[in-house]
């Protein structure tokens, strides 16, 4: 039995990031490939709780520091495992200080990552601190860590300038938490589902005027799946926020007609790995997305979804969905099927196992 200690930036159950990745993949490398996964989170829940919200700078300070010096214990219990795996960063904050200790300490790390994370995120909360990060960071880790694994092909072809073990494993979905969901009995109000963070909630910007030319025409409602809800709701449509728990996620998110991943193109979204897609497709909802790098794999136009770039394809694109109800079970089937047969938690698990032994016989 392999036992691996995980370092998170976040407490289990609360970043997507984490638990489409790492903390889904832990039952299967247990079950199926020997591989203990033990995570040891860098926020404690006070600096969670705090995080997000405006101001509260001084409180905000004091737990990041806090949890940074904390971050020893994780450090001290390295050596009772057989490698470490770093999810983005060790610590919030600063250089690549315990990624060198650890690496010194002669355990081996893998590291993973889902985003552009070497960075800045555009319009990023906690301003202040993003400007704490380091630039070089990530590079260093890629070339502190025995493999590399990332969730797509522009991630890996930026690891892959540090590291040459570099593994895709595309981030998945647990299908036994994601049932298939029955269509909306009612086509009137027209529902559009987005589900994220607070820190993606500016990727709806672009297609804001989209949306309220197309709420015009008929009635629509617009339903907001996140941890806190829209600063400006979208005019001429009804707006529901839900506020997100992880119980009851897939039902949440399957009681609309579409659900919709736009994103601006630009060198940090190229690192998304299109898992708003996978959610929709998942529960059965065809999706409109901006046809961007990985989504572009996820989805194939008119196949398993609808690509749309320009504010005159979004609206087409709605429009088309709104009035066939047959064009939304097509695709919404045809989605689900590219995720029962790629994107699984199971498969997830197991390209991430064959990775971890590949990246333990070379440190050995």
């Amino acid at each position: 039995m392999i036992r691996l200690q995980v370092w998170v930036p976040k407490p289990v159950g609360c970043s997507p990031g984490q638990r489409f990745r790492l903390e889904q993949w832990a039952p299967h490398l247990e079950k199926d490939h020997g591989i203990v996964l033990e995570f040891f989170p860098f926020e404690s829940p006070a600096l969670t709780d705090v995080l997000y919200r405006d101001g509260h700078f001084l409180q905000k300070a004091r737990h990041v520091l806090g949890d940074a010096l904390r971050r020893r214990t994780s450090l001290q219990a390295a050596r009772n495992y057989h490698g470490a795996v770093i999810y983005r960063e060790a610590a919030m904050l600063g250089p690549a200080i315990y990624e060198r200790l650890l690496k010194r300490s002669g355990v081996p790390i893998v590291y993973d990552f889902d985003d552009a994370i070497w960075l800045p995120p555009a319009g990023t909360r906690n301003g202040f601190f993003s400007r704490l990060k380091f630039e070089g960071k990530t590079k260093t880790i890629c070339r502190l860590s025995s493999t590399v694994v990332v969730g797509n092909v522009y991630l890996a072809a930026f690891a892959s300038q540090y590291n040459a073990r570099v593994a895709i494993v595309p981030t998945t979905i647990e299908l036994e938490k994601y049932p298939l969901q029955p269509p909306l009995p009612q086509d009137d109000p027209f529902v559009i589902a987005w589900s994220g963070s607070v820190t993606t909630l500016p990727y709806l910007e672009p297609v804001r005027s989209a949306i309220e030319k197309f709420a015009q025409s008929r009635r629509v409602k617009v339903r907001i799946l996140c941890n806190a809800p829209l600063a400006r709701p979208f005019a001429h449509a009804e707006n529901e926020f839900v506020q997100w728990q992880e119980a009851g996620e897939a039902e949440a998110i399957g009681r609309a007609h579409v659900g919709i991943m736009p994103l601006p193109n630009d060198d940090f979204t190229r690192g998304k790995c299109g898992l708003k897609a996978l959610q929709y497709m998942a529960v059965g909802l065809p999706v409109v997305l901006s046809p961007i790098e990985v989504n572009r794999e996820i989805v194939r136009h008119d196949e398993t979804g609808l690509w749309a770039s320009t504010e005159g394809e979004w609206i087409s694109a709605l429009e088309r969905l709104a009035s066939d109800r047959a064009l939304r079970s097509r695709l919404g089937q045809a989605g689900r099927k590219i995720v029962e047969n790629h994107y699984t938690a199971a498969t997830g698990a197991r390209l991430f196992a064959e990775a971890v032994r590949a990246g333990l016989s070379f440190a050995a």
